[in-house]
């Protein structure tokens, strides 16, 4: 058990392996924050040309929180 263990631990991985598993780990995060972000457009209705997409960028990033906010 623990030379299988060691076995899994001691693998390497080269650095587009690791950029590969990055994108999976974050693109379902990143596909929730844009379905998110257009359907409730709240925090962009008062904004314009660079702010509206700092907004939505950040409505992407954060939409964990706006989420918590939106339901408290």
């Amino acid at each position: 058990m623990l030379d299988e263990l060691r076995q899994f631990l001691d693998y390497r991985m080269t650095v587009a392996e690791w950029i590969g598993a990055a994108l999976l780990a974050v693109a379902p995060y990143l596909l929730i924050g844009v379905v998110y972000t257009v359907l409730d457009t709240g925090h962009l209705a008062h904004t314009d040309g660079v702010q509206r997409v700092l907004a939505f960028v950040g409505g992407v990033a954060f939409w964990p929180v706006l989420l918590i906010a939106k339901l408290c």
